[in-house]
């Protein structure tokens, strides 16, 4: 039950972070560069409560995105171990790309692995998911689970319109849609900020995802909160957090 748990909370948790830092260096085409950077968040998801983390590493023609959920307090006693993500991604014009994703959760019991290789010339994803072959068709302009975070924080930088993304998850690919609500305020444990808010729903309308991102920490996201039927169930709050190499 835990594990099962903490797993839906990575799910509704991580894959809402889809918006970061907006850089102030420039490359010279003059498109906006995500900077490196680490962050982490306290999360409570019900009684239950975590600590998640995420980090930016430049590689020569993009990036490696990597995330982390460790339970802590009465949870950590009960069942140990994480879940952590990584997805490796190129630069392509004013966007990102994903190359491959890989997740590994040894908080279940036994662990499990899930790893997805995006073949744009081949035109599949092709991989594993609980212990099933993946050789689907990709997407033009799709991305996983957390390469689709970098994308948009680029989407941002460069003023392209956020509307619709294709994220594959759990072996089939997810439509969002998205919406922008400015000047929302929310206290943290690193303080009061004004954000701007990122709003995005499942297809029925019954989970929705927002993301206050803080103008002065450059749309730093500095609390995550998730719903079910219009009830919170999960809510990510910045600790701490670091830019550059």
């Amino acid at each position: 039950m835990i594990a099962s748990t903490y797993r839906l909370c990575l799910l509704q948790v991580g894959i809402i972070i889809v918006t970061f830092l907006c850089a102030d260096t420039v490359r010279a085409d003059n498109t906006p560069s995500v900077p490196a950077f680490s962050a982490s968040y306290s999360v409570r998801y019900g009684l239950l409560r975590g600590e998640m983390s995420l980090a930016l590493h430049h590689r020569d023609t993009g990036y490696t995105y990597e995330t982390s959920l460790r339970p802590r307090g009465l949870a950590s006693w009960l069942r140990r171990g994480e879940i952590r993500e990584v997805s490796r991604l190129v630069l392509e014009g004013v966007g990102v790309r994903p190359l491959d994703y890989v997740a590994t959760d040894t908080i279940a019991r036994p662990s499990r692995s899930t790893e997805y290789y995006f073949d744009r010339s081949a035109g599949r994803v092709t991989g594993q998911y609980k212990s099933q072959t993946i050789n689907v068709p990709i997407q033009a302009n799709g991305h996983n689970r957390v390469s689709v975070h970098v994308a948009i924080m680029r989407a941002l930088q460069t003023g392209t319109e956020l509307s619709e993304v294709s994220v594959f998850d759990r072996g089939r690919w997810k439509d969002y849609a998205f919406e922008i609500v400015p000047d929302q305020s929310v206290e943290t444990p690193s303080g009061r900020f004004d954000t701007v808010v990122v709003r995005y729903a499942s297809p029925d309308n019954k989970k929705s995802w927002s993301l206050h991102c803080a103008e002065s920490l450059n749309y730093l996201p500095v609390m995550i909160v998730f719903r079910e039927e219009g009830k919170v169930k999960s809510r990510a709050e910045l600790t701490n957090y670091r830019v550059g190499n």
